[in-house]
């Protein structure tokens, strides 16, 4: 497994993509697209041109961009409520999500030859993904996202809503 190496800069964007930070809309695309960003400029080195960026709708598309722009290399979306899942034939495949809580979505599509890359992912979830997990950062936390601003309980600010501002 990766974890992004944390600077002053990395640290805000990160506060800004947490649940509880009560920012949606264009600033909060923009902090997954930085840190997506961050990412690829730290990652780079262990993939080739021959590599396609696969960005999970809709939650992964930000952040997606960010690995796409750093990586230099091929982009794709994929809507898994929308059809079957087609590997691209790069040799390297990055699955890109924004949260990762169980990974059964990514799961469901994930064969030996690709990596995962995400913004948080739910401790419980890491094993699964082991060494081909790149991620922001790894969270204890676990909830389910509803039409909410804020956390209550288990229940919390869907991300995707809030990169589309639907909060």
């Amino acid at each position: 497994m990766f974890e992004i190496k944390k600077d002053k800069k990395i640290e805000e964007l990160i506060s800004i993509t947490k649940s509880d930070s009560g920012i949606s809309g264009p600033i909060l695309a923009k902090a997954h697209m930085d840190l997506g960003m961050a990412m690829g400029e730290q990652i780079k080195d262990q993939f080739t041109g021959d590599t396609t960026v696969v960005g999970i709708l809709r939650g992964g598309m930000f952040m997606a961009i960010g690995l796409y722009y750093a990586l230099d290399c091929q982009f794709e979306l994929y809507d898994p409520k929308a059809g079957e899942f087609i590997r691209p034939k790069t040799k390297n495949v990055i699955l890109v999500d924004s949260v990762i809580n169980k990974g059964r979505t990514i799961e469901r599509i994930l064969d030996s030859t690709m990596s995962v890359a995400c913004g948080v992912i739910n401790e419980n979830a890491v094993e699964k993904f082991k060494d081909r997990l790149y991620t922001i950062r790894i969270s204890k936390n676990s909830f389910v996202g509803s039409d909410t601003k804020v956390q209550k309980g288990n229940r919390g600010p869907d991300t995707t809503m809030r990169l589309f501002n639907q909060i």
